[in-house]
């Protein structure tokens, strides 16, 4: 039982998507995560601790760095990768009200679990709810994943600096505080500009090829089969059966009724 509804839920959670939604998304979300757990903290770990700034004036250090990155840039991509990845969630929560909803313990299961299978049936068959509910999320991810890009950029730039001047309070006058590994740095903010760019293309492949195969669907649908021939009422009135008309004599069951006739009239003379 348990293995079926997994099956179930798995099928209808991917019953509209596309190879686009059910590979490619998943597998740039989790290199994302990946990316992050991996060489984010190795890299960004010591960086406040590493933001050097030639004054010993207390507190200065501190408004510099806020001045440079008001934002830490690992809770920056941990909020992102978090909020790109609830929409997803709140579909298969849906999905998973949708099979719960709909299932029963009989045999109507298997069959519809054949029909799921069914060639062609993909990703044409289904609840339209589902459908729609799994376009907006996408349309919800396509708009996080573009102002993710947008306040990335807003914040960190394409480059990393080696250096920062500062005038802030309670800085004397300007002061040039360095950073850490400015290189390395540069390199892992371009791969995640570049991640982030993956993941909106996909996204907007993914709804692109769901209007392309409705579409096509549709004018599918509605065009003509090329086996079909329309007939008129003319040629239908031809072509009705002659059941109730009666059968009409040929010369043969003439000839052979005479005959009978005569027979019988000569056996009846004396």
């Amino acid at each position: 039982m348990c293995g079926r509804f997994l099956r179930r839920l798995v099928l209808e959670e991917s019953r509209h998507s596309t190879p686009v939604g059910r590979l490619l998304l998943p597998v740039s979300l989790g290199f994302r995560l990946v990316l992050l757990a991996a060489g984010g903290a190795g890299i960004y770990g010591d960086e406040q601790s590493e933001f050097v700034c030639h004054t010993p004036q207390p507190g200065c250090k501190a408004a510099c760095y806020d001045d440079f990155h008001p934002l830490s840039p690992l809770r920056f991509w941990a909020f992102q990768v978090i909020s790109v990845a609830v929409p997803g969630a709140l579909y298969v929560g849906l999905a998973l009200y949708h099979v719960i909803w709909h299932w029963e313990e009989s045999g109507e299961v298997r069959r519809e679990e054949k029909t799921l299978l069914s060639p062609g049936e993909g990703s044409g068959a289904g609840s339209p709810r589902l459908l729609w509910a799994y376009v907006a999320q996408l349309g919800v991810r396509l708009v996080l994943e573009g102002a993710a890009l947008v306040g990335q950029y807003h914040l960190y730039g394409f480059k990393t600096p080696s250096s920062f001047a500062c005038r802030r309070e309670p800085c004397p006058g300007s002061i040039t505080c360095n950073l850490s590994r400015p290189s390395e740095k540069t390199i892992f903010l371009k791969t995640m500009f570049v991640v982030s760019g993956l993941c909106l293309s996909f996204t907007l492949l993914e709804l692109a090829l769901l209007g392309l195969g409705r579409w096509w669907r549709t004018w599918k649908h509605r065009s003509p089969s090329p086996s079909y021939i329309p007939t008129s009422k003319s040629t239908e009135r031809h072509q009705e059966p002659t059941d109730n008309f009666p059968a009409l004599e040929t010369k043969e069951q003439f000839r052979d009724a005479g005959e009978k006739g005569s027979d019988v009239s000569l056996s009846s003379c004396p």
